[in-house]
């Protein structure tokens, strides 16, 4: 990250390979060192996808990892409903159109319904979930590797479990292969161990495991139950994580922390100093940057925030046939005024003397002010029996003023009083016959809004 601050005639100071700055004494900002070392990064681990998936969270997933931007996406396995099925080969087909989209690498993890549990024994079906795994991911089902100085293990909890008690614990094999792996890498900076199954955590054989590497750093991660939870075991950090799309349990039907259930993925920061920081962040609470183009809170601005060619109603119905509507959209792209976001403001404000919207004051008459500068010389005017509602912005032609009344700024105030003053600044623009006529368009048009109301055209100054 690159922050610099510079002010003129004086002499730069550095502070670190980046930052600069050219103050001296007192600082405007904290003395806490930039969260920017070499040796951090950001990985995340995807939760659960099947058991009873809800469509639609698992793509909002792809989506927010991107925003995001780890450096990469561990998984804890079950992205497809059953690998034992005929049409597995069709559910990896469907999982890559998601995984695609990701900007970074991903890494599986086997979980029960990739790798199918089966009945026991080995089943054609469980059979058929191996090969294609072998097929699709490559034979080897558990794996390692090393990124920045920190060591990943990825186990494959299915290589001896099925749905039958007694449940076998990860065989010995894969034991023995992730002691040599952890201590091949005595060095590393911390290591973080993925599994399916929190099963495996209650066996004697992962028991007898933790002690042989207990004197080491180390985070695990698994998934399976579709909830979050955090463990500490021999002092070391365990996490279950929940789901993305998976099926909720309980009954639930949206996020509930109580049981630890929410569509969300995590997020690890590894620190140069302090070890892993663990979040867990909702799917529900990470949005683009497009979250919304055109809704406020008190109603809707029919057209994006993007200054688009197009108007929510016609143009051309308030065109006379010398085309004088006053209403050039070519006009909106370049002309410095800021159409969308000033009606944004109306719609969003209320623009209100005495009160939003939502506080029409009871027993109180309402008056509308539109055009330029309207409030100060109007609002004055009416005593305290009235509610004074101002649209007017300075500088507003009346091309502005019209625009916005096609667009809805009247719409709900169901005022009494409309007073408008427009087209001053039209003068050296527009011809005065083409201001009168101007004039006359917007007073037929804000009459059509509100018919009830008494609206006034102020004279031109």
């Amino acid at each position: 990250m690159k922050f610099t601050v510079i002010f003129a005639l004086m002499a730069s100071v550095v502070i670190g390979a980046d930052f600069q700055h050219t103050l001296s004494g007192a600082k405007p900002w904290t003395s806490e060192a930039f969260l920017d070392d070499p040796q951090e990064f950001h990985f995340a681990v995807l939760p659960d996808r099947t058991g009873g998936e809800r469509k639609g969270v698992f793509g909002k997933a792809m989506d927010t990892l991107n925003l995001l931007r780890p450096a990469f996406v561990m998984s804890v396995g079950d992205l497809i409903e059953c690998g034992g099925k005929p049409n597995a080969r069709e559910q990896w087909a469907e999982l890559q159109t998601y995984i695609s989209k990701l900007d970074m690498p991903f890494f599986y993890v086997a979980g029960n319904h990739d790798i199918w549990t089966g009945f026991k024994g080995m089943t054609p079906e469980r059979q058929r979930s191996i090969d294609l795994w072998h097929e699709l991911h490559g034979t080897n089902t558990y794996y390692s590797f090393t990124y920045k100085g920190c060591l990943f293990v990825c186990f494959n909890t299915m290589e001896k479990h099925d749905y039958f008690p007694p449940r076998e614990p990860l065989p010995e094999n894969q034991i023995a292969w992730a002691l040599e792996e952890i201590k091949k890498h005595k060095d590393a900076r911390w290591r973080f161990l993925f599994m399916h199954k929190p099963i495996d955590w209650t066996s004697d054989r992962w028991l007898e495991f933790e002690r042989k590497i207990n004197t080491y750093d180390y985070t695990v991660f698994c998934g399976d139950w579709h909830n979050y939870c955090t463990a500490t075991r021999h002092g070391k950090k365990y996490y279950m994580i929940g789901t993305a799309g998976g099926g909720f349990d309980r009954g639930v039907i949206r996020d509930d922390l109580r049981y630890g259930i929410m569509d969300g993925i995590t997020w690890v920061t590894m620190t140069k100093d302090k070890g892993p920081v663990v979040a867990h962040i909702a799917l529900s609470g990470v949005h683009a940057d497009t979250i919304q183009t055109c809704a406020t809170t008190l109603g809707w601005i029919e057209t994006p925030l993007d200054y688009p060619s197009h108007l929510a109603e016609d143009p051309a119905k308030y065109q006379d046939e010398k085309n004088t509507a006053l209403i050039p959209t070519e006009v909106m792209h370049g002309d410095g005024y800021d159409w969308h976001f000033k009606h944004a403001i109306i719609l969003r404000q209320g623009c209100v003397y005495g009160g939003g919207l939502e506080k029409f004051k009871a027993g109180k008459k309402r008056v509308v002010l539109l055009g330029d500068e309207t409030a100060s010389a109007k609002a004055a005017e009416f005593g305290e029996d009235w509610q004074v509602f101002d649209m007017g912005f300075k500088g507003d032609k009346l091309e502005n003023v019209m625009w916005r009344v096609i667009q809805g700024t009247l719409r709900g105030y169901d005022p009494d009083v409309v007073v408008i003053s427009a087209g001053g600044h039209n003068k050296g623009i527009n011809s005065p016959q083409e201001i009168e006529a101007g004039r006359s368009k917007l007073l037929g048009l804000v009459r059509e809004r509100v018919p009830k109301a008494e609206c006034r055209m102020e004279a031109i100054k």
